[in-house]
């Protein structure tokens, strides 16, 4: 059992934007694009429908131009910075995204030895079309979160994350490090949470002992 356990979402929050919607924009047209998502906030399509809508089908040689957008994703200010102060504490770190493992795998290469797991959807694209393939697609989350959360066994839980895929996430974890979507939800709902910028804005708040069950060192 690990006494600590961090887990950290991706897009938004590692990333300084959403790969699954950059790569969504290279190939649908805006007037699409504000449709669909404006069926995902008025509650008339979950994310897991959004998502499959715009990749499954999709041509699967439309995989590299995205993989070379990401690549050039920026990273939130600290990340590096944040997994040097998990190793210091001994605090493991897991990535759990709702978006796309091959994104993910490509932009944390460099830092992959250093998580405890990676979680996210795997995009099989042996055929023409492409197809997302998640285990933990609940219809509504592509992947929840929770369910993720429940593979390991630790005694207390920290949260990183931003936006719609964190919500549950963000009400499960002992601590809640919140920005965007993700901490007006947690307003509305009456949930304590510590707001961030960049993951220098963490670490600052580990040192400065406003996670009570995470002491300064």
């Amino acid at each position: 059992m690990y006494e600590t356990i961090a887990f950290v979402d991706f897009d938004g929050t590692i990333t300084m934007e959403d790969t699954l919607e950059g790569a969504i924009r290279l190939f649908a047209t805006q007037e699409e694009f504000d449709r669909v998502k404006g069926k995902l906030a008025a509650g008339e399509m979950t994310l897991s429908q959004v998502v499959r809508y715009a990749f499954d089908g999709a041509p699967s040689d439309r995989l590299p131009r995205m993989m070379e957008y990401v690549e050039g994703v920026a990273l939130r200010p600290g990340f590096p910075a944040f997994l040097d102060e998990m190793d210091r504490r001994g605090i493991p770190v897991v990535v759990v995204s709702g978006g796309v493992r091959q994104f993910v795998e490509k932009r944390l290469a460099p830092w992959r030895d250093r998580l405890l797991g990676l979680h996210a959807v795997d995009l099989d694209v042996s055929g023409p079309g492409m197809k997302l393939i998640s285990p933990y697609d609940d219809g509504n989350e592509l992947l929840k979160k929770t369910d993720v959360m429940a593979l390991y066994d630790y005694r207390h839980a920290i949260g990183v994350g931003d936006s719609f895929t964190d919500m549950k996430m963000g009400m499960a974890v002992d601590a809640i490090f919140a920005r965007d979507v993700l901490a007006k939800y947690l307003a509305k709902m009456g949930r304590p949470y510590l707001p961030y910028e960049t993951f220098f804005d963490v670490n600052k708040a580990l040192e400065n002992g406003l996670v009570p069950f995470v002491w300064p060192v």
